[in-house]
């Protein structure tokens, strides 16, 4: 197998060490560094938007701004890649499947935010593209402040 680590969402736009929590930032730091002395890749995948993008909150993860950038302590590598996506999956609309085919990649591990978001379609999309997924449930979470209330 050709396993790659994809690290979803871990940009300044969606908050900081604090918002994230420091022990989730320090375990996908681990892996990180895991991946890197094993010889795996690691694709860090995020969101951009243009000031044309006709969607909700316009101004979150705006191109040419600081938003986009990796956290801090998630700093790309010089072997990282870094992919952005254009709505929920970290396959949409980029080139992100052409990049782990090239790669000769067969699994995807897959890490980061949002549970219920972003790693659940990244999850789903990378299984429909026939790769071999793994969620690392204590490398992921919900962010958000408060969970949807039940009907």
């Amino acid at each position: 197998m050709k396993p790659i680590v994809l690290i979803l969402d871990m940009a300044k736009g969606y908050g900081d060490a604090a918002s994230w929590g420091h022990d989730l930032i320090a375990r996908v730091r681990r892996l990180k560094d895991a991946a890197h002395t094993a010889g795996v890749p690691v694709i860090h995948v995020h969101s951009m938007r243009r000031p044309t993008d006709n969607l909700p909150r316009p101004n979150t993860m705006m191109v040419d701004t600081d938003a986009l950038e990796v956290l801090p302590e998630l700093q790309l590598t010089e072997r990282d890649i870094l992919v952005y996506k254009r709505y929920l999956s970290g396959f949409s609309h980029n080139d992100l499947d052409y990049t782990l085919r090239t790669m000769g990649c067969d699994l995807v591990i897959i890490a980061g935010g949002s549970t219920d978001n972003t790693v659940l379609w990244t999850s789903a999309d990378a299984f429909q593209h026939r790769y071999k997924v793994v969620v690392l449930s204590d490398c992921t979470m919900v962010h958000r402040q408060t969970e949807p209330q039940p009907f």
